[in-house]
């Protein structure tokens, strides 16, 4: 059947479909066994043992005096208790053990291990952090290699889960030497749970951990990470840097046991796009810069390889269908489509049960409506959706402790748009909107900041007071509102230069300010002082020197703002379709892309992460993560 006909089927049929999803609880290895909490399986020598034979084995022991028997058989029925989710018996049968000083340096340490994997599971942290690092105080050469495996397991979630990757990396990697001779299923779990913590973190947090640790074992992950970071961008370019790492590395318990993030590559590689059709109204100004982008993105990858996919460009600027110019690509015998960047054809492909080849759209699917309750499966979505960087400006501000906030915006169909966004968003959050303005193309902003922050209501009360009193010499100092945390703002940069001294102006200048992308187009020339204090989040692109950027700026027109930052979604559209069966493959899979740090959603919606900044003298920096 034709797309046209898919289409035309797709008119007349409305299905809503249910999708159903399961989350994997990952599990915590404790005991003298791998003992997941609630993992589908048991460990496998205590899959025919109970607890209770284990605990009756263990009286045993106890009355013929031997501590150490009793105490094994009692922690491996701790660890079947705690796979059983059993965790407050579990805490009862550590309190009957025997004593520690007539335990082995090992036991004592697998008791230790079981009370912090018994406080984790109680989401307890901080106990489950006091209990490891005592354990991490200990002599790592007295104990086995298994048992160190599990103590950077559990390590690395308990510090993760607080906050610290960077100390969750540097307990796993002095922990984790030598674990190629340990068990091969906690070698390979270790050596997954060692990369997943090592690309959570910044470049600067990886100088952190590298001056934290030493020695072989770590200097070699470490090193494989960097390589991995500078070819992020390129399948080929990451197989290759693992090839020389291998060669060199050779020891390395990397070398035996690869992640399975890094093993996954070749099949990323074997499923990349051939043929791409790239669909875009390249009689737009969007549209060429995405174009831009795309181009750029893909030379910079025939750098690296002569291995790139062949691209067709389709014009979609005449388009009001999709069909016919999806066939057109289709007869051209592309094997990915990315585009249309038009959300009327978007919603159009939307509404098909099924596409003909994977696509990646360049735009958002309007999901509300009943009709499009059910996305394709092969239909992946990218956008520079402000909707999501307002959901990041809000997880700031609760951050911050932020709870009642003040919104200004333009007029206007889309402002209202997002205006409600913001304050539906930020009241489930459990904020509120205490004030509200909205100006114009030529507004007065001295009366929008007065409205908003009740300097007329005070003047007002004043020149009341005045009328009453007989004496003409009082003096008057107006007061803001002071029932604000905090003012949202949507603004182009000129609008930001006046309103963020007008608020200083009115007595305002102690509110956090905290504002979209649109706030900075990138203009070198133009002077951004005004806006010191204001807080916003951008891509990478925007903030960040990048060799791409500065090769895209010389050979393409001068771009700023919303064209700057559809030329760097032109980028990430190419880096996106060149992995995204990688996407597809491992969830888990994010991408520190120019738009921001990129990852694909359960419905099939790619998200950003966007760069924190502040501007301070002018400049905007960025701000750390807390």
């Amino acid at each position: 059947m034709s797309t046209a006909r898919l289409f035309r089927s797709a008119n007349n049929l409305r299905t809503v479909s249910s999708i159903c999803s399961a989350f994997l609880l990952l599990g915590l290895l404790v005991g003298c066994q791998s003992t997941p909490i609630n993992s589908s399986t048991p460990p496998s020598d205590l899959a025919s043992a109970s607890v209770e034979t284990l605990l009756n084995a263990a009286s045993q022991a106890d009355s013929q005096n031997d501590a150490e028997a009793a105490a094994e058989y009692r922690l491996q029925a701790i660890d079947l208790l705690i796979y059983e989710n059993n965790l407050r018996r579990a805490a009862a049968e550590i309190d009957a053990l025997p004593a520690q000083q007539l335990l082995s340096d090992e036991l004592r340490a697998l008791v230790q291990l079981a009370k912090a994997t018994i406080a984790f599971g109680n989401s307890d942290y901080s106990e489950a952090r006091s209990l490891l690092q005592e354990l991490d105080s200990r002599a790592r050469e007295a104990l086995p290699i298994d048992t160190n495996i599990k103590i950077a397991l559990l390590a690395g979630k308990a510090y993760n889960a607080l906050g610290d990757p960077s100390l969750a990396a540097i307990v796993q990697l002095s922990r984790s030497e030598g674990a190629e001779y340990g068990s091969p299923p906690l070698a390979r779990q270790l050596s997954d749970s060692i990369w997943q913590t090592l690309d959570t973190l910044s470049i600067d947090e990886i100088d952190k951990v590298a001056n934290a640790t030493a020695g072989y074992h770590a200097r070699g992950w470490l090193e494989l990470n960097k390589a991995i970071r500078r070819e992020e961008f390129s399948l080929r370019g990451q197989l290759d840097a693992i090839a020389r790492w291998q060669s060199v590395w050779t020891q390395h318990a990397a070398t035996s046991f690869l992640p399975s993030a890094l093993l996954s590559l070749n099949a990323a590689w074997d499923q990349r796009p051939r043929h791409i059709g790239l669909i875009l109204p390249l009689q737009t100004a969007a549209g060429r810069a995405l174009q831009e982008g795309f181009v750029a993105a893909y030379y910079q990858s025939l750098a690296i390889s002569r291995e790139v996919p062949r691209i067709s460009v389709l014009d979609s600027s005449e388009a009001t269908d999709a069909f016919s110019i999806y066939d057109e690509a289709l007869r051209l015998g592309v094997d990915l489509v990315v585009g249309p960047l038009d959300k009327a054809l978007v919603n159009q492909i939307a509404a098909l049960p099924k596409l003909p080849t994977l696509t990646l759209a360049l735009n958002y699917a309007d999901s509300e409506e009943g009709s499009l309750v059910g996305m394709p499966s092969d239909l992946v979505q990218f956008g520079l959706a402000p909707e999501d960087e307002i959901e990041q400006i809000i997880a700031l501000a609760k951050q911050r402790g932020f709870n009642r906030a003040a919104v200004i915006t333009p007029e206007g169909e889309n402002y209202t748009r997002l205006r409600a966004t913001f304050q539906a968003r930020w009241e489930q959050r459990g904020g509120s909107v205490v004030a509200r303005s909205v100006f114009g193309p030529e507004e007065d902003f001295s009366a929008v900041v007065k409205n908003l922050l009740a300097i007329d209501a005070s003047e007002e009360r004043a020149r009341r007071l005045r009328a009453t009193l007989p004496r003409n010499n009082i003096e008057f100092i107006p007061q803001r509102r002071s029932d604000i945390d905090f003012i949202f703002l949507i603004a182009n940069p000129r609008q930001g230069r006046q309103l963020v001294p007008t608020l200083a102006f009115y007595y305002a200048q102690d509110l956090p300010l905290l504002a979209l992308p649109s706030i900075y187009d990138g203009d070198p020339s133009a002077s951004t002082r005004d806006l010191d204090g204001l807080v916003f989040g951008d891509a990478p692109w925007m903030v960040r020197p990048s060799e791409l950027r500065s090769v895209a700026d010389e050979n393409f027109a001068p771009a700023f703002g919303s064209s700057q930052r559809l030329r760097a979604m032109g980028v990430d559209s190419f880096y996106l379709a060149m992995q995204i069966a990688q996407f597809r493959n491992n969830p888990q899979r994010s991408l520190r892309g120019v738009t921001g740090e990129l990852s694909l959603a359960e419905d099939g919606k790619i998200t950003r992460k966007l760069v924190m900044l502040r501007f301070e003298n002018g400049v905007p920096e960025p701000i750390p993560e807390s």
